[in-house]
């Protein structure tokens, strides 16, 4: 009986290491807040503020309110309706509800096509890179030797960078590009990952390989071979025009990228949306879905991790 009393302990122990890291996942954003003019300021928990400078996704309990000159629109994600958010006003998001807490917030009226569904989708698959894996250092992670590399992405004149994961800080790299001479990528010992410019190649689908060195010689070459799709400059020039429009959206931004397999580009737009919104930490489900598709599995756990503490704190 003890025996299996321990067993029991045992396996309920396991379940809880393995669910920890995902207790606290949220749901997709249910709102965005456009067109921020003034003093608006954001809360996770109703009691830190933080100010809204760009167009913000909101999720269920999420606190705004305004300032005497702060204002901006709400977009329903599910309806694509939008109400007007006045100055001097806080509402609480409740599920898919807004609560008017203080203030004045305008009758619901037509907007745009819902993107709702887009966003629910890319949300729940994001969070399935969320969870950290429990008993693996990141010493271990940072120097697997096997670099495995996207197996197809584009890249333009604007956006030209390979990226692959820094194996470990002594290895070094041979960039293989349609069978050519190797190009040498030397060892960078404090980079979070390796990243090489190829806007020198042609228009069109190109082959290349990383393989990986260190100083007694060869330690990996992948069996396959990925792609990469240079962009010519005047469909980069009909794309820049669209994302103007999109504006500061971060998450249409980058779902245009994507959508034109500019993946780098997209990680790098989340990247810098990040250093300027760090505490937006709901959203960074779609950095770590970023990192992963890209193969840069180190900064995926890093970031994963980051993302986990900052749900805590929530608590």
């Amino acid at each position: 009986m003890k025996a299996k009393q321990l067993s029991l302990g045992f396996l309920v122990s396991l379940l809880v290491l393995i669910t920890s890291s995902q207790v606290f996942a949220k749901a997709p954003p249910v709102a965005k807040l456009v067109q921020i003019e003034g003093q608006v300021e954001y809360s996770r928990n109703g009691t830190n503020w933080n100010p809204v400078r760009r167009t913000k996704y909101l999720f269920s309990g999420y606190h705004l309110r305004t300032g005497k000159d702060g204002s901006g629109v709400l977009i329903n994600q599910a309806s694509g309706m939008s109400q007007e958010l006045g100055s001097n006003s806080q509402i609480e998001i409740d599920g898919v509800k807004v609560i008017v807490i203080a203030g004045s917030l305008s009758e619901p009226q037509e907007e745009e096509t819902s993107l709702f569904q887009s966003l629910l989708n890319k949300f729940a698959k994001a969070q399935r890179y969320t969870t950290v894996r429990r008993g693996m250092s990141l010493a271990d992670e940072v120097c697997d030797n096997k670099v495995r590399t996207i197996r197809s992405v584009t890249v333009s004149p604007g956006h030209s960078d390979l990226v692959w994961r820094n194996a470990c800080p002594e290895y070094s790299y041979k960039l293989v590009i349609d069978n050519a001479m190797p190009i040498d990528v030397p060892a960078q010992s404090t980079s979070e990952m390796i990243r090489y410019n190829v806007a020198g190649s042609a228009v069109g689908e190109h082959t290349y390989r990383v393989e990986v060195f260190d100083k007694d010689g060869t330690v990996y070459i992948p069996k396959a071979e990925s792609k990469f799709q240079v962009m010519s400059a005047d469909k980069e020039n009909e794309l820049a025009a669209v994302l103007e429009q999109v504006g500061d959206d971060i998450f249409l931004e980058t779902n245009l990228l994507e959508e034109q397999g500019m993946y780098v580009a997209a990680m790098d737009a989340y990247r810098e949306y990040f250093q300027q919104n760090p505490d937006d930490n709901d959203m960074r489900p779609l950095l770590i879905q970023s990192y992963q598709v890209l193969k840069l599995s180190n900064l995926r756990e890093s970031e994963a991790r980051l993302y986990n503490a900052g749900l805590e704190e929530d608590y």
